[in-house]
């Protein structure tokens, strides 16, 4: 993964029969202030029986909506410890 302090931060999670996703965020000098992009990459896909577990458990009808909210309440979380002068712990 990665770590440096003020350019980028990066993990991954990894799940039984889920795969592995790494999240990053990246950070750059923009005007006064910073750009924070977030992302992630799948770096081992879901299995057939993970795909199976997600189907029985029922699937979220609007996964799209749902991760970009996820995102953006990330974000907002990552400003408001910005703003209070906080660390973010990793």
């Amino acid at each position: 993964m990665a770590a440096e302090p003020g350019r980028e931060f990066a993990f991954a999670r990894t799940e039984k029969f889920a795969g592995t996703i790494v999240w990053r965020y990246r950070f750059e000098p923009e005007g006064t202030g910073t750009r924070v992009t977030e992302s992630y990459e799948v770096a081992r896909p879901v299995g057939r029986i993970g795909w199976f577990i997600i189907g029985a458990l029922g699937r979220d009808p609007d996964r799209m909506t749902t991760m970009r909210e996820g995102l953006r309440e990330s974000l907002r979380r990552l400003k408001r410890l910005v703003e209070a002068g906080a660390a973010p712990s990793f």
